[in-house]
Formats: structure tokens, sequence, C-alpha cells
């Protein structure tokens, strides 16, 4: 047991570290000032590479080898979270911490370039940055196959979808396309009888953001664990304790 309480302590603490990093991803899309960029992705990457190293540390291993010797002293709620623990530690072990460091300053410098790419409709200028994302992705998706035997798409799949493959997909999509369009085609008859209420603008965006506090006061959003902020891209993260919705509102 009390390698799982070790197991315990060493996630509650990467459970800060993730905290703390998804604050700060929050702050960098919708606070912080351009020029803060470089010094932030500098931050965010070194961050990450502690969260993986921390979940790959030799230790981690250890303890999960002790548990699964006595896992029938866990109870149902401790056998869950060790199986969670293992999957991710699992997927972590994979990659090196440089991998990492280097697709989270991909990620962060292409984002950032993309908000003034976008405004100026510069999908050349993109073009290098989701370049590099792509190929760090590709390397990524190349060590995950090696590791697991599953093709490279799926071995990146089953980190969102545990289990689920391309050939499932297919059938699922398959099934979908046999009565999706003609229930499209019924729902743009139907609307043509219907008479459409056209949406008077110019709206203010301080108008459209008390709508949006409107609607998530209605649902019963918890504003003092969150909050609703402006940013390029729209998201919701943070934390359950901590949670940070942004919209982008039409001018």
């Amino acid at each position: 047991m009390d390698a799982y309480l070790q197991l315990e302590k060493q996630f509650k603490k990467l459970a800060s570290y993730h905290h703390l990093a998804a604050i700060c991803g929050w702050d960098q899309a919708t606070m912080m000032p351009d020029g803060g960029n470089e010094a932030r992705a500098n931050a965010m990457s070194d961050l990450a590479v502690l969260c993986h190293e921390t979940l790959v540390a030799p230790e981690v291993g250890e303890w999960i080898k002790t548990i699964d010797a006595q896992s029938d002293t866990l109870t149902d709620e401790q056998k869950i979270n060790v199986r969670e623990i293992k999957r991710q530690w699992a997927h972590a072990t994979v990659l090196p911490s440089d991998l990492v460091e280097a697709k989270s300053q991909a990620g962060s410098k292409c984002e950032h370039q993309w908000r003034k790419q976008r405004r100026d409709n510069d999908w050349l200028g993109f073009a290098p940055n989701l370049k590099s994302v792509v190929a760090l992705s590709r390397e990524e998706a190349l060590k995950r196959s090696a590791h697991t035997g599953l093709t490279p798409y799926n071995a990146m799949l089953d980190l969102y979808e545990p289990g689920m493959t391309t050939e499932k997909l297919d059938a699922l999509f398959a099934d979908l396309k046999s009565w999706l369009p003609a229930l499209t085609h019924q729902i743009i008859e139907k609307q043509k009888a219907n008479a459409l209420i056209s949406p008077k603008g110019p709206f203010s965006t301080e108008k459209q953001a008390s709508l949006g506090q409107q609607f998530m006061s209605l649902l019963d959003f918890d504003f003092n664990h969150g909050r609703l902020d402006v940013s390029v891209h729209p998201f919701c993260g943070g934390v359950p304790e901590e949670v940070q919705i942004s919209s982008y509102y039409a001018k």
C-alpha cells in the first residue's frame, strides 16, 4: 500500500503542474502581450518537460510493478486510479524529453503566429510553422507505432479515444452515410417552410459578451470558479476548480 500512496502523491504533484500549465496557456491566449510569447513559450516548454519527467521517473515504474503484485489489497476506486495512471505512464514513456520540448515550442510559436497570419490572410506565411508541427507529430506517431504495433494513425488515435481504430471509425461513418444525407435533405425542406428570424446587427462586443454570461448563468456556471474571456480562437480549459472559457466575438 505504501507504493500506492507514493504513486498517488506523485500524481497529485503532476496534477498541480498541469494546473499551472493550463493557466499559463489560458493567459497566453487571452491576456499576454505579443512581446511576451518567446519567453512564455520557453517557460511552457520547460514546464511540459517537467510534467513529462515527473510522469516517467524511474520510481513510478517501480511503484506500478509493486502495486501490480499486491493489487488484491486495493479498493475498486484505487484499481481504477492505477489503471488510468498506467495508461498515462505507458503513453509517456514512449517519448523522449527533447521531443516533448520541441512539440511544445513549435505549438506555441505556430499558434501565436497564426493569430496575426489569420488576420492578414497570410496562409503562405503560416505554412512553415504548421509544417514544423506536423513533422513533429509524425515523429511522435512513428515512435508510438513502433512501441504499440499499431499503425501510426491508430497509435495517435488511442491517445484520445482508447481502443478506437480507423477500422471501427470506417464502420461507424459508413452507417452514418447510409441515412444522414436523407435526413439532411428532410431538414432543408422543412426549413424552407418556416419563417426565419433575421438578426439585425451590428451587435457590440459588450452585448455579445453579456448574452454569453447570461446563458452561462442560466446553466448555473459558477463564476466563483471560472470566467469568460476573449481569444482569437474560442476554447474551454483550466481545471475543475478553475474553469477558463473564452469566446471570439464577430464585429
